[in-house]
C-alpha cells in the first residue's frame, strides 16, 4: 500500500492522453451500439441516458472517487465525484450551445417536468451531504437510496410523447 508511482511529466501527459482517447472511443462504441437495444427492448432512452451513457464516459471518476473513499480519503472523494457535475454545467452545456449557435447540431434544452424535479430533488440531497463537509456511512446510504429512486423514475415514467 506504500508504493506510488513516480511517472515524469511526459509519461504522466502520454499515459493520460491515451487513457482520455481510448475511454472516448468506448464511449463511442456505446452509444452508437444503443439504438438496437433501445429498439428491441422497452427501455426508454431516459433510462438508458441517466444510467448507462452517464456512467460509461464518467467511469474514471467513479473508479478514484470509489479509491479514495476507501483510503479514508472522503472531501476529495466526494469532489471527485462531483465534479463532473460542476464540469458538465460549467463548460460543457455551455460550449454545446455555443456550437449550436455557429453550426446548428440540434441541441435543444428543453426539459420535462420529471427531469426538472429529478435535477431539484438531487441538488437538495446533494447540498445536504455538503452542508456539513463530512461524510458517514448514513449520508453515504442516503446518496445510494437517492441514486435508486431517480433510476426508478427513469425507468418507470413514460417517455415524453409516449402514449399510455
Amino acid at each position: 500500500h506504500g508504493h506510488s508511482a513516480h511517472w515524469s511529466r511526459p509519461k504522466g501527459l502520454f499515459i493520460l492522453l491515451v487513457a482520455t482517447v481510448l475511454m472516448s472511443l468506448l464511449a463511442d462504441q456505446v452509444t452508437e451500439h444503443i439504438h438496437p437495444v433501445l429498439k428491441s427492448s422497452g427501455i426508454s432512452s431516459e433510462f438508458i441516458g441517466v444510467t448507462l451513457l452517464a456512467l460509461v464516459p464518467n467511469l474514471p471518476e467513479v473508479v478514484n472517487g470509489v479509491q479514495f473513499a476507501m483510503n479514508n480519503i472522503i472531501s476529495l472523494s466526494i469532489e471527485v465525484g462531483s465534479s463532473i457535475a460542476v464540469q458538465v454545467c460549467l463548460l460543457q452545456i455551455p460550449l454545446l450551445v455555443w456550437i449550436d449557435l455557429v453550426h446548428p447540431i440540434g441541441f435543444h434544452l428543453v426539459f420535462t417536468d420529471t427531469q426538472l424535479w429529478t435535477v431539484i430533488f438531487g441538488v437538495l440531497v446533494m447540498n445536504y451531504i455538503f452542508q456539513d463537509g463530512k461524510s458517514d456511512y448514513f449520508q453515504g446510504s442516503i446518496l445510494v437510496i437517492v441514486y435508486i429512486i431517480l433510476v426508478s423514475v427513469y425507468y418507470f415514467v413514460p417517455a415524453p410523447g409516449a402514449s399510455c
